[in-house]
């Protein structure tokens, strides 16, 4: 079961690490500029953070497995739409399409495992489906590039699709419903958006979503902007800048498992601090070689690399750290609200790109640069807030069957 649900959390990732190698032939084909393909990137984060943002309350209310399955089916028929798109605009509705279904993989695997699991166990399966969205990016791209050099970038679209058939198969043969009919909750969609409301008036809670946030916002950033800084910009094959965007998720695997060491002596404070300071450190060096030096693709992968790789120190720990300060009852609900924030903002950055698109690296190196400062400065501003009691929000009991 584990396997399978591990597949479905990584559609998101393979939906855009599998896509980017064709970013160059797609545009080609339907004459679109690379402001426009940019917002076919900016559509599918937007559908996963709205879709996040309803999954989670309609699985409590009709089951798990009914809403995921929902999903899944929408994300098959997306990229079957995507496959047979005969414009840029048509590929970006179904690419938004595609993320409303992905977003059900993010949200509803979760809730299954708690469903079933207590203790460690939960905390071990947590992390196996995390590996997997981040082992998907070392496989997709290199698969991409095959594809796209073999069949043509229709081919990215069209294994999607069969990939979500497989994984819908699975789930109904493999994953049987875990949330039982004496625990539906009866109060309506509206409550529990109002609910996610309540968060807000955590303050030291909120600030320190929105720092997380932001440090998504960049992962984001560089995931929209690495076809054109690497593919149009310098000139590499689509099959080559696979393999860097491999190299790179290479390098965030590597910087997570010491991630997992460093924490055996200092705090997630502690390694966040240190890892947005190193992170804004490498994204001002990477501004100063493009415009005091004009670096080469050398100087500026290896810039990116670091950038990237030391983004492992802060997305887990800034998760982390939002989670302790969560309601204890209410946890799932202030992941599923992080997920949603995550994803507004990287949805945000990519608009951004688009919109300041020049053909130089300028925009892409200022939005990160921005993001870290921006991740630094609210997780600075909740440090300073007093620790919220843990009974806010909690004093209404939720309503069940």
């Amino acid at each position: 079961m584990i396997i399978v649900l591990g597949a479905i959390t990584a559609f998101d990732a393979m939906a855009i690490d599998l896509y980017l190698p064709g970013f160059r032939d797609i545009g080609s084909a339907l004459g679109a500029s690379p402001a426009a393909m940019q917002a076919t990137l900016a559509a599918f984060v937007g559908g996963a953070a709205i879709g996040q943002l309803f999954y989670g309350p309609l699985a409590d209310r009709i089951g798990r497995r009914a809403p995921l399955a929902m999903g899944m089916v929408l994300f098959v028929a997306a990229s079957v739409l995507a496959a047979l798109s005969w414009d840029v605009e048509t590929l970006i509705v179904a690419r938004g399409l595609q993320g409303l279904g992905a977003a059900a993989g993010l949200v509803i695997p979760r809730a299954i495992i708690a469903d079933r699991y207590r203790g460690r166990e939960i905390a071990k399966l947590f992390s196996a489906l995390l590996q997997v969205m981040m082992i998907a990016p070392v496989l997709a791209p290199p698969i991409g590039g095959v594809l796209v050099a073999a069949l043509g970038w229709e081919a990215i679209f069209w294994a999607l699709g069969l990939f979500g058939v497989a994984s819908l198969v699975a789930l109904f043969a493999l994953v049987p419903e875990t949330l039982k009919t004496e625990g539906l909750a009866t109060t309506g969609l509206r409550a529990a958006l109002i609910d996610y409301a309540g968060f807000f008036k955590r303050g030291r809670l909120s600030w320190m979503m929105l720092s997380s946030a932001f440090s998504m916002a960049g992962l984001f950033a560089y995931i929209g902007s690495s076809s054109f800084v690497f593919v149009d910009h310098f000139g590499l094959s689509p099959f080559v800048y696979s393999l860097v965007l491999a190299g790179n998720a290479v390098g965030m695997v590597v910087v997570a498992q010491i991630n997992v060491l460093l924490l055996g002596r200092w705090s997630e404070r502690q390694i966040l601090v240190s890892g947005l300071g190193l992170h804004g450190a490498c994204c001002v060096a990477l501004l100063v070689a493009t415009l005091g030096f004009d670096a080469g693709l050398y100087v500026v992968g290896a810039l990116i690399f670091l950038a990237m790789s030391t983004l492992s120190l802060t997305i887990g720990n800034g998760f982390a750290l939002v989670m302790q300060n969560a309601p204890v009852r209410l946890a799932g609900s202030v992941s599923s609200l992080l997920g949603v924030a995550q994803y507004a903002l990287a949805g945000i950055a990519g608009v951004v790109l688009a919109i300041a698109y020049d053909a130089t690296l300028t925009p892409f190196i200022l939005t990160l640069l921005a993001c870290a400062a921006a991740a630094l400065l609210t997780l600075a501003i909740a440090m300073r807030m007093p620790a919220e009691p843990a009974r806010l929000l909690e004093d209404r009991a939720p309503e069940h069957k």
